[in-house]
């Protein structure tokens, strides 16, 4: 199976390294992030007539929509789209659809979020030995190490927090330059009493998912991290038949997500903030942070809601979720927080 090492990146990706981008000034920051999404499409960085946004609503719509199928719908010529979808790709403006199982027992996923000594060495170590982990981490904050094993383990270092992965919510985000989702989210703050609580889609589910054998969890790591692959290399690489993979994708909402991840300026453009929530109003946490304009993650461990928000560089970005979390602290909507930056990862 393919391996890669990604900075500034998250735990639900196995794609190529990022592009890191480097500001240059903070002023460059405050400029990209005060002026609308127009301007920010007809820019160096996007040179295009056709707005991104436009080539992820067609995902979220059908995430193996083919680009000759986009062609069609945007009437243009396919060597256009293709241009259109490989600056996309490559800018990590889009990410390739993933797909994630829900937290059935029988799919369960234990977290671990470490403190130890030397991270790094921990990292190189981890990827030579022949354990049950998908997924690792070096971060910077409440704790400086994170594993995703695909059964319990006993990790090395101090435990700051570690438990069984609920289901995933994955937001849409919005079509919105960055101050006008902080004033959005300001108004909420400033209304919460007509935000209507609902059940929590960060759930637990108590039963084990059936039929699955052992071709079903070929096909699921085939496809995991690219939902796009043909469906003829999926048949073959998992050495299954068309009538099995057929059905597989046909009813793979029953027992998993699928999760397309948008970010206006490239994915390198953003912190990866990891927070750590005591709270028992998820789906306040989510209608709030539902405003941001990139991908925002939500799930629960060990009690707690963790947030995976992309941040900008700005003051104003890196200030906006403790601001938001302090409000709702002081209204009681929520009893403590924490978080740690995301520096790099790797998964097999």
């Amino acid at each position: 199976m393919c391996r890669k090492v990604f900075s500034l990146g998250h735990s639900l990706y196995t794609l190529r390294v990022a592009k890191i981008h480097i500001p240059s000034a903070k002023d460059f920051y405050s400029d990209i992030y005060s002026h609308s999404w127009c301007w920010i499409v007809k820019s160096t960085f996007w040179p295009y007539s056709k707005d991104p946004y436009e080539i992820f609503e067609l995902l979220i719509e059908d995430p193996r929509m083919t680009k000759l199928q986009m062609a069609r719908r945007f009437k243009v010529n396919p060597n256009t789209l293709v241009t259109w979808w490989n600056s996309a790709i490559d800018n990590r403006i889009i990410l390739l659809p993933i797909f994630r199982r829900k937290s059935f027992k029988n799919f369960r996923e234990f977290f671990y979020f470490l403190k130890t000594e030397d991270p790094h060495k921990l990292f190189e170590v981890l990827q030579i030995q022949d354990l049950p982990i998908s997924y690792f981490s070096v971060q910077t904050g409440f704790c400086n190490f994170q594993i995703v094993a695909k059964e319990p383990i006993e990790p090395r270092g101090e435990v700051a927090l570690s438990g069984e992965r609920s289901d995933y919510f994955v937001t849409v985000p919005p079509k919105r330059e960055f101050r006008e989702s902080v004033r959005r989210i300001d108004a909420m703050l400033r209304n919460l009493d007509v935000l209507k609580p609902r059940k929590s889609p960060l759930k637990y589910r108590d039963e084990e998912y059936t039929p699955w054998d052992e071709k079903d969890e070929a096909i699921y790591w085939e496809i995991c991290n690219n939902l796009r692959i043909p469906f003829a290399s999926v048949v073959q690489s998992a050495k299954t038949y068309n009538d099995k993979a057929w059905a597989w994708f046909r009813n793979r909402e029953e027992f998993g997500d699928t999760m397309t991840f948008f970010f206006p300026r490239g994915e390198s453009a953003y912190i990866p903030s990891l927070y750590v929530i005591d709270t028992n109003h998820d789906s306040l946490l989510i209608d709030i942070f539902s405003q941001l304009p990139a991908t925002t993650v939500f799930y629960r461990i060990g009690g707690k809601v963790l947030m995976l928000a992309y941040l900008p560089f700005t003051s104003e970005g890196r200030s906006i979720v403790r601001k938001t979390l302090s409000i709702l602290e002081k209204e009681e909507l929520v009893t403590g927080y924490t978080n740690s930056i995301i520096e790099y990862h790797y998964r097999f």
